[in-house]
């Protein structure tokens, strides 16, 4: 009788149990299909490494993104190409849907499963397999994280690409997703310091590109023909997965020499002449705008530090380093860099290491040397507050100006205002030119507490708000994976109005060619619709709404 009153009283307390069943008639993750998969894949990868115990089933439910849980019905771990492919078989019989995971370390949802079915984690696949310093590259599986891989790269004296995420990242899934990085424009995007790759298809083949698909020796150039790399770039696991990458590897700096430019005026045109002005001079290593607020947020320990910091440095500040081979090569790029910003703006101040420190000097968790190393080694992206959406925008550096205006005019609409550590509309931003300065990446982070929903749903539509201000206003276009994340996403409107990705071209008139393109691949590459599954190939709908 006791066990009823408690299972009654966990009923009426709306404590929910695992959904089992995600699609009102389903043809894909229907129970005995589940069944059958569970027996084929114990069989197939060993019974240790395939589970639907709901115990581990929740952990693999949500991520760091402020989005509501979603269970998958198995977990497998393979840990070679060859039991991937054989994994995407078995779905394939059965009809059940597969998503890979990396590392997992993902603030979108983007390995959380609409509907069920297979999350394959990949983290047994941990080895680095090559590294050549001598030809400057590095193969690797996709359970290496960035930690790892530049580790072993300053081994041989070079280093990894580095990523604006945390050093416990999958390094393969981030260069996959386009990694912006915090090195200066000339090395470009994640996307483009990739050699080749191993790539399990959704219906289980093995395509390999690059120098390893006819067996050539490692190079720094895709060929021969196009690149087929390109095809998978933000494709979420909907195109297969990626089980071996080689990347480049770059040299490591000899000698390092900082300064850190500041600009108390609250002027981000200034910003951007001086932005564009430092990136054609092509002397710094790394080279970024960080606004107060996102200072204080990526150096501070606690809402409080980060409130402090924010509070103590001028509005605009840049992070500047430079390399040489010897210390007075390094100190006279930077010397140049004072000249060229002082005849834009004399305002400008350039403040010593020594004076930073003074400025953090209450705060112990701020180490100069250790914030150095988070941008020329490894980046830690903590964000303070807890949860937070990312608002990632390319176009031309000049339209920055008015964009991130009327974003935050949209921000404070849409949220208020208050006396919070850190106030909800002042949303951090931070820029960083591209090609020589031509065009820029944007980030804009918007704040919320996970635990909190109403807080929750307030800066989802304030993320969203800012957004299409950007988009719409000022022709930025989206840094993410919008198409493979929006196709066939219905709005919700009276029936018959149209999809998200219908309205796409409003918003980038050149996506109809992308999404023809990405849909009929995916249609070609995965017949039965087992890799990511996000819309119907027969109705053309996403059944859910979601990032």
């Amino acid at each position: 009788m006791w066990i009823r009153d408690i299972a009654k009283d966990i009923k009426e307390r709306r404590i929910s149990g695992i959904i089992f069943q995600h699609e009102a008639e389903p043809l894909h993750n229907r129970p005995e299909d589940l069944a059958r998969a569970k027996e084929m894949l114990e069989e197939a990868l060993g019974e240790e490494w395939v589970t639907d115990d709901p115990v581990i089933l929740i952990g693999y439910s949500r991520d760091q993104a402020p989005l509501p849980a979603q269970y998958p019905h198995l977990v497998v771990m393979p840990e070679t190409t060859e039991e991937v492919a054989e994994v995407y078989r078995i779905a394939n019989e059965c009809r059940v849907d597969v998503i890979p995971m990396g590392t997992g370390l993902t603030t979108m949802a983007l390995h959380i499963p609409l509907y069920g079915g297979i999350i394959m984690d990949l983290r047994r696949m941990d080895k680095i397999l090559e590294v050549d310093g001598e030809n400057m590259y590095m193969v690797i599986q996709p359970g290496v994280n960035y930690l790892a891989a530049q580790v072993e790269a300053q081994k041989v004296k070079c280093r990894v690409l580095n990523p604006s995420t945390a050093a416990t990242a999958g390094v393969i899934s981030n260069h996959a997703f386009c990694n912006i990085n915090t090195l200066a424009s000339k090395y470009g995007f994640g996307i483009d310091n990739i050699i080749d790759m191993t790539m399990v298809l959704p219906d289980g083949s093995i395509l390999k590109t690059g120098p390893a698909a006819y067996g050539a020796v490692k190079a720094h150039v895709p060929g021969p023909g196009p690149d087929m790399a390109s095809l998978f770039r933000y494709a979420f696991g909907t195109l297969g997965t990626v089980t071996e990458m080689t990347l480049r590897l770059y040299p490591e700096p000899e000698h390092i020499y900082q300064i850190f430019p500041a600009y108390e005026k609250d002027d981000l045109k200034c910003v951007i002449d001086v932005l564009y002005k430092v990136a054609n001079e092509n002397l710094t290593l790394e080279l970024a705008h960080m606004q107060n607020s996102f200072f204080g947020i990526f150096v501070g320990a606690t809402n409080a530090q980060a409130s402090a910091i924010a509070g103590t440095f001028p509005r605009n500040n840049l992070f500047t380093i430079f390399a040489g081979s010897t210390p007075e090569e390094a100190r006279l790029k930077a010397e140049i860099i004072e000249r060229e910003i002082l005849k834009i703006d004399p305002d400008w101040d350039f403040l010593p290491p020594e004076a930073v420190e003074d400025l953090t000097a209450d705060l112990r968790s701020v180490n100069l040397d250790r914030w150095q190393k988070y941008f020329n080694v490894t980046v830690r992206v903590m964000r303070v507050r807890g949860s937070f959406l990312i608002g990632a925008l390319i176009g031309h550096l000049d339209n920055f100006l008015e964009a991130e205006r009327s974003m935050r005019v949209a921000t404070s609409d849409q949220a208020g205002h208050t006396d919070d550590n850190l106030p909800p509309d002042d949303a951090s931003t931070y820029l960083q030119p591209y090609h020589m300065g031509r065009s820029a990446y944007m980030e804009y982070d918007v704040y919320t507490n996970q635990g909190d929903k109403d807080d929750n749903m307030r800066m989802f539509m304030t993320y969203m708000r800012a957004m299409f201000t950007g988009i719409l206003g000022h022709g930025l276009v989206l840094a993410c994976g919008a198409i493979p994340l929006m196709k066939g996403m219905p709005l919700p409107l009276p029936e018959g109005m149209p999809k998200l990705d219908d309205l796409m071209p409003l918003l980038m008139p050149n996506s109809t060619t992308f999404t023809d393109t990405f849909t009929a691949f995916k249609m070609a590459v995965d017949p039965n619709n087992v890799s990511a599954r996000r819309w119907d190939y027969q109705t053309g709908l996403c059944k859910k709404l979601t990032l």
